[in-house]
């Protein structure tokens, strides 16, 4: 019933319990009508055939004597006694009308029916008899018909109608009465469940419970939903209770965050300031170093100039043991010399730079192998020179790193083993690495100056470029122990790395990593 969804739940059973009340009361007096409306038309035929047997006892003379003038004076006293009868008539044996009467509003015109044996019929507004005469010896004599009308019947049916009209209608009024108290049984029920739900819905207090009314179904789903609300409240709880937790693991964290941040911080001050102390010493350090380098040459000067004038005008004065320690001397000077030019080397690599420019490394490593030429030929090696491409670098410096490079692998050979050096180029371009600053590729040169030399083990790669670090002692190779040191400051200086791979017996190789183009810093 579609008209019941929009209205309340109390309408609703109240509706439904008229509803039921009414059509049940309105069957049971139809039943009741029904009954006594059948009832009332057996009555009907049992007076009518009373009434017939009557007027057929008191007219068998008639008929024995076919005598209508009798016959018609005992339907007449008919007419007169019973108002009800619209039409008599008494029927011969032959089927022939003996006589007749009937009311005054009936149509004279009216047609007989023909006789029947022992009949009646409801029609519409009448009904009809046909009752057999007989006489006492069971012989039949006529028939007589009555035409009775059912206003009385239709009387009754009206009384009928008026009392169920009004039963009905105090029975609505108390069917009323009663549903509106009895609805509450379970609609109260129901309407506090509905408003516990609003009020928890719109105050979020789930520490609220619906009144438990009863132990009925309504009653289990009260304490379903108070058992959810326990559940909810339960949860709330434990929500709440974390959450406190976790704001106070978040404040604890925030302060050993805010704590180490400041300790980073102050970390990070220290290591700037040390950082600067340390770049303001490494440059007195650099600067006393060439300052003593230079200042040491005029000196050494005079003892390598006095040592060959005292050879030149006094070698035979000295003798042998004279002339050795002179030739020690001497040999001592021209040692202090060149430590001392390459002391001067590696402090320039900083105090004397020179800004980059684009450099031809080909034109530089043909340079550089001119300015070896000698000694290459006394040592019978040969240098391969590949393909080198071009990079921001300083020229100088780039001469000097494939000198110290090329030299080392002429000077570490094996003995009776003439020098084989392939030097190479090639462009790297990582895919993942960024240059700093700019968030672009950097594209880097890679060169590698491999020998089949003596070789290393790897185990001191870290020490090779250390300064005045050697691998071997200066009677078995020349040296001061500053050459790759300078290649390694050199790199350093230009923003790249050098390694090398090696084993002992087996050459090496030595790998330089520069980047092609260079931001525009300031020489250091």
């Amino acid at each position: 019933m579609r008209f019941l969804q929009d209205v309340s739940l109390k309408q609703k059973l109240m509706v439904i319990i008229m509803l039921t009340s009414s059509a049940a009361l309105l069957l049971a007096c139809d039943a009741f009508v029904l009954y006594e409306l059948d009832e009332f038309r057996k009555d009907m035929v049992d007076d009518l055939t009373i009434k017939a047997d009557v007027i057929g006892s008191q007219s068998m003379a008639a008929l024995k004597f076919k005598d209508p003038k009798a016959a018609t004076e005992i339907l007449d006293k008919l007419k007169k006694t019973e108002k009800h009868i619209m039409v008599a008539c008494i029927y011969g044996r032959d089927g022939k009308v003996l006589a007749k009467c009937q009311r005054a509003d009936v149509k004279v015109d009216f047609p007989l029916p023909a006789p029947l044996y022992n009949t009646r019929s409801f029609k519409g507004e009448y009904v009809e008899l046909f009752h057999e005469i007989i006489d006492d010896d069971r012989r039949d004599l006529g028939t007589v018909y009555l035409k009775s009308d059912l206003l009385e019947l239709n009387a009754r049916l009206w009384q009928y109608a008026n009392i169920v009209a009004v039963v009905l209608l105090i029975s609505i009024g108390v069917s009323w009465l009663l549903s509106y108290r009895l609805q509450r049984v379970v609609s109260q029920p129901i309407l506090h469940l509905a408003k516990t739900t609003r009020d928890v819905s719109a105050e979020k207090n789930y520490s609220r419970r619906a009144v438990k009314q009863g132990n009925d179904e309504l009653g289990e789903l009260i304490d379903g939903f108070n058992e959810m609300l326990a559940q909810i409240q339960a949860r709330d709880v434990e929500l709440e209770q974390a959450r406190k937790y976790l704001e106070h693991r978040v404040q604890e964290r925030t302060k050993e965050l805010q704590q180490e941040i400041t300790e980073r911080k102050q970390a990070e001050e220290k290591l700037r300031a040390t950082a600067v102390r340390l770049e303001h010493s490494n440059r007195e350090l650099q600067d006393f170093a060439y300052v003593a380098s230079h200042d040491l040459q005029e000196p050494l000067r005079k003892v390598q100039a006095f040592g060959d004038r005292l050879k030149a005008a006094c070698a035979k004065a000295l003798g042998a043991e004279g002339a050795d320690y002179l030739e020690r001397m001497q040999a001592a000077a021209k040692r202090m010399q060149i430590l001392i030019d390459d002391l001067l080397a590696f402090s320039r690599i900083t105090t004397k730079a020179n800004p980059f420019v684009p450099v031809d490394l080909n034109k530089i490593a043909q340079e550089v192998l001119s300015d070896l030429e000698v000694r290459i030929q006394q040592t019978g090696g040969q240098v391969d020179v590949g393909e080198l491409p071009g990079i921001d670098a300083d020229p100088l410096q780039m001469r000097q790193l494939f000198q110290n490079l090329v030299v080392n692998a002429l000077k570490f050979h094996q003995e009776g083993k003439p020098p084989l050096i392939r030097v190479r180029g090639q462009i790297l371009n990582p895919p993942w690495e960024e240059s700093a600053g700019n968030g672009h590729t950097e594209e880097l040169c890679q060169i590698t100056v491999e020998d089949n030399g003596i070789g290393f083990d790897e185990k001191y790669l870290d020490r090779i470029f250390i300064l005045f670090q050697r691998l071997h002692g200066r009677s078995a190779y020349e040296g001061t122990g500053i050459g790759l040191a300078i290649c390694r400051k050199i790199a350093d200086r230009h923003g790249g790395t050098i390694t090398a791979k090696s084993m002992p017996g087996a050459g090496s190789t030595f790998i330089v990593s520069l980047p092609i183009k260079q931001s525009q810093r300031a020489v250091a």
